[in-house]
């Protein structure tokens, strides 16, 4: 078996430096009780159907400090952080993309089965980009996919010029960040336009993604919260007289069978690239190797699709992927920087364990925030690269780890930082 080989191309500051302290959080820490789970929210269903689905199907936020209005007159999504904006429908994404997903998987040397959530196996024909946790931050989002050399910006906006590169984002997208829907966008958008010259951008989901399903709202900006009330259709002098309706409002779009939750339902909880490389956000175990990673991916999109609510009852998170500790999207077995010689020798065990049940070489995990940037272990068999770059963790510099072939087909790695990169 070929091994992944950890490149050596680290520049000085690609580690994090004392002086980068955790920024407090700004979020108002709401939670949504029981009073809220049981309480019909029919008038901001009709508000989001009305407002979300507007002319032409244009979802149109405009982000102006925290505060995104949205207008159903514009065409386009700007940032004024970056200045640059994207042309955005939901109905023709939808469609490009199943189209698209169905010729890649035709195109497949294995016959995929029927599944009902996001297949768990995906082919890349070139190089594979991981990028970490982003947390509202799309600020940095846009710095990781610079230096891989993907995108390019000019006064036409943004255009990917990553050719078959295939980008995986670990999850974790939502919460401690002001900029969600739009990075959601942002990226929905980059992988329509990568798909049509045979590369993709794929977004898992993370352990916030199911928080905010479940609706636990602690970890929300004051910035996010007026984000989903505009998309979600409420006028600017509701939301700010009502805090409730704000809630009200998120809960709509992210409850099982909102708009956002069945946007998220497409995410993947678990990806194989090339039967080499694994992707979860906290870490693929055995138990769940054995459990079905396809079986994971399917159940996570039933519940957050709310395809168990027809009898009114409500959905049950599925427990293998976020009930525990050890769930997929949660535990860190593999995310510890630090640990004793005793608990690196189990995490090598079954690592191991997970890799020869899957026939893999690799692991790429999220979730835990490392204090030294982005980096491996176990001869670069697991990586981990979630470096807190989001300004709502550590605000961090943005890395970005690139898998790729040398001339002899081996699986090698590559970790990409803004002080070292061939793509700027």
């Amino acid at each position: 078996m070929n091994t992944v080989l950890h490149s050596q191309r680290v520049s000085s500051g690609a580690l994090h430096r004392s002086s980068h302290e955790p920024v407090g959080w700004s979020a108002r820490r709401f939670r949504l009780g029981p009073n809220y789970g049981g309480q019909r929210v029919s008038w901001v269903e009709t508000l989001h159907r009305n407002s979300w689905y507007s002319v032409g199907d244009e979802v149109c936020l405009r982000l102006q400090c925290s505060r995104p209005n949205i207008s159903s007159a514009a065409s386009s999504v700007e940032y004024s952080s970056v200045q640059t904006e994207i042309q955005y429908s939901i109905q023709s994404r939808v469609e490009v993309s199943q189209s698209s997903t169905q010729r890649q998987e035709g195109s497949s040397s294995k016959t995929q089965q029927s599944t009902y959530g996001p297949s768990a196996h995906v082919t890349a024909t070139g190089r594979v980009v991981a990028i970490g946790d982003i947390h509202g931050d799309i600020q940095k989002l846009l710095d990781c996919l610079k230096i891989s050399g993907l995108i390019r910006e000019d006064d036409h906006g943004i255009r990917w010029i990553g050719g078959d590169a295939t980008v995986v984002q670990l999850g974790d997208v939502l919460d401690r960040g002001d900029a969600e829907i739009s990075t959601i966008l942002l990226l929905r958008e980059l992988d329509k336009q990568a798909r049509q010259d045979g590369g993709a951008v794929h977004m898992l989901n993370g352990n916030h993604e199911s928080l905010n399903v479940a609706g636990d709202f602690r970890y929300v900006t004051p910035g996010a919260f007026w984000e989903s009330a505009m998309a979600a259709g409420l006028s600017e002098d509701d939301a700010l007289r009502s805090k409730e309706a704000i809630l009200q409002a998120r809960w709509a779009l992210y409850r099982p069978g909102g708009v956002m939750a069945k946007e998220l339902s497409r995410n993947p909880t678990v990806l194989i690239v090339n039967n080499e490389i694994v992707f979860a956000h906290g870490g693929l175990l055995p138990h769940h190797v054995k459990y079905g990673v396809q079986r994971i991916n399917d159940e996570v999109a039933k519940w957050m699709k709310g395809a168990d609510c027809t009898d009114g009852s409500a959905p049950s998170p599925p427990f293998t992927a976020m009930g525990d500790s050890n769930s997929v999207m949660w535990n860190r077995t593999f995310g510890k920087e630090r640990c004793s010689p005793y608990d690196r020798i189990q995490m090598k065990r079954q690592l191991d364990a997970t890799l020869q049940q899957l026939g893999a070489k690799a692991m790429v995990v999220g979730h835990t925030p490392q204090m030294t940037g982005l980096n491996a272990e176990c001869n670069g068999r697991i990586w981990r690269v979630d470096v807190g770059m989001s300004s709502g963790v550590l605000n961090a510099e943005a890395q970005v780890l690139e898998f790729s072939k040398d001339e002899s087909g081996n699986l090698q790695a590559s970790l990409l930082t803004p002080d070292f990169t061939p793509y700027l």
